[in-house]
């Protein structure tokens, strides 16, 4: 800030000299003219300073007259004539024209959105920016198509720019943020985050950049309730992705069927957390066939009260391709029949039962290539470890929930899968890809939070025809030298993949052996 208002501040000499390097003109010479004496409020200070101008002009070389007329013109200038009296400088007249071209206060705009700032810090400085005069605020508030701030508290960031210290420390955010959704438009890409942002936050920015957003987020804030978000989507019209997580009570969703009417673009919908949620009117629009089918192909939904019923709303997305959910397993059946492109699904799961009817509905999807398995408080068997083995996947994820929570955690009784379970999963691997021999493909795998895991995890893993990727965090009791031998594996598979050479089995009677 302290060099924007040195720039400011030029001289009208410098401004026109920035005129004459601006991007609407052409690049030209120019000469430096030699340096008048500088004048001060004494008298005797400027007479010096007349006589050194002088003298130097006759060690140069100058006429005669020279001296002689440098004189008079300093004493005009000075205004004290030959008589003396006080000094007064020449008035300098306001000139309109002494202000930074618009391409250069664009070009300090740019500088600040993409210099690598986090969008949170880009909304600070764009506001101190635009508190610099009229014209740097009416060029700094119209952002450029494509721009991502963020209305952030930075409650779980630290930083060590003084700016973002102070707003930290600044008691009334939610007016700045008021202000600034009032202020800027243009952006396209917008993050609502904290407990400053409120109702009429939401509802000013819906006004100013509304029907041009594509992407929006809003998140951990207890002042947001249904009538902010009902703002905001009643001006949504070209919105792609939306994200909606870590809210209060207030917020019911039932904005949700007007969302799904007035928003024809939407491929990616983000639900997460919101223990007001209810699905009645969601599922209400969903099966009275008003409209068209949806054309979502991302979807989250979890911690947001789902029921038996949602397998209604699942009946409107034949185009979904990712489904991230908890609940019922009834609704992972009703995605099975109703949504036939689906490629990756991720499930948390509590229990067993539940586990083995998620089994039955995920065999019966046909283009499934990706699974994650959050296990919640209980162990995985043998059983249900050679089902997995046998789903047609490339990335397999079976991850603790305890883990994911505090993963610093390491009693084995926290274990979601033991030994015999891996084992029973690779024998499942091995024997399908001997059964189908085209089936073989590189394989991600991720067992975090395997707190159980030993040395004999790891000689059943290296087992594997081809391994690309293998996640093993939380996996404390797995050594140093286990982990060495998983690495040199990862990274004999990733050779074979770069190489274009597929494995070939030897025998189904040696599971995993290649030539």
């Amino acid at each position: 800030l302290d060099i924007l208002f040195q720039l400011k501040t030029t001289s009208a000499k410098n401004m026109a000299l920035l005129r004459s390097l601006s991007l609407d003109e052409k690049q030209s010479s120019f000469q430096v003219e030699d340096e008048e004496p500088q004048l001060t409020h004494n008298p005797t200070d400027n007479k010096r300073a007349v006589q050194g101008a002088g003298e130097a002009g006759e060690e140069k070389g100058g006429e005669p007259g020279d001296k002689d007329l440098s004189s008079l013109s300093a004493r005009q200038a000075v205004g004290g004539g030959e008589q003396g009296g006080p000094v007064h400088p020449p008035p300098v007249e306001e000139d309109e024209g002494v202000f930074f071209p618009d391409q250069i206060v664009k070009l300090i705009q740019q500088h600040i959105m993409g210099g690598g700032e986090s969008p949170g810090g880009a909304l600070l400085h764009l506001l101190s920016m635009s508190s610099v005069c009229k014209q740097w605020r009416g060029l700094a508030s119209e952002l450029p198509a494509g721009s991502a701030i963020a209305f952030d508290c930075f409650d779980n960031l630290f930083s060590n720019q003084p700016a973002i210290q102070k707003f930290r420390r600044y008691a009334k955010k939610e007016t700045v943020f008021w202000g600034a959704a009032k202020l800027l438009t243009g952006y396209t890409d917008v993050t609502f985050s904290g407990d400053a942002v409120s109702d009429r936050v939401l509802q000013e920015a819906a006004l100013q950049a509304g029907p041009h957003l594509a992407r929006c987020r809003v998140s951990g804030s207890s002042a947001v309730t249904d009538t902010g978000l009902s703002a905001l989507v009643a001006q949504f019209k070209a919105l792609e992705s939306l994200e909606v997580e870590d809210l209060g009570k207030h917020v019911t969703g039932k904005t949700l069927a007007h969302l799904f009417e007035r928003c024809a673009a939407l491929n990616s919908l983000h639900l997460s957390n919101l223990p007001g949620m209810n699905w009645a009117p969601c599922v209400a629009y969903a099966s009275s066939g008003a409209g068209k089918d949806l054309g979502l192909t991302k979807l989250h939904v979890r911690g947001v009260n789902l029921g038996e019923n949602f397998g209604i709303v699942l009946s409107r997305l034949p185009n979904l391709h990712e489904l991230e959910l908890d609940g019922p397993a009834r609704n992972l059946k009703s995605a099975s029949v109703c949504c036939p492109k689906l490629q990756r699904v991720s499930y948390q799961v509590s229990s067993r039962p539940i586990l083995e009817e998620a089994l039955d509905a995920l065999t019966d999807m046909k283009e499934l290539r990706q699974l994650e398995l959050v296990v919640k408080n209980f162990m995985l068997c043998a059983d249900q470890l050679r089902t997995i083995g046998m789903l047609p996947l490339f990335e397999l994820r079976l991850d603790s929930f305890i883990h994911k929570q505090q993963p610093t955690l390491s009693r084995s009784s926290y274990s979601h899968v033991d030994n015999e379970g891996v084992k029973a999963l690779v024998d499942s691997i091995c024997h399908r890809w001997c059964a189908i021999v085209s089936d073989v493909r590189p394989l991600k795998l991720s067992l975090c939070g395997g707190t159980a895991l030993t040395h004999d995890a790891v000689s059943a893993l290296l087992r594997l025809p081809i391994l690309t990727e293998l996640d093993i965090g939380g996996c404390c009791r797995i050594i140093a030298m286990d982990k060495m031998r998983l690495v040199a594996k990862v990274r004999a598979g990733r050779e074979m993949l770069d190489s274009g050479r597929r494995p070939s089995m030897r025998s189904s009677r040696f599971p995993g052996l290649m030539l």
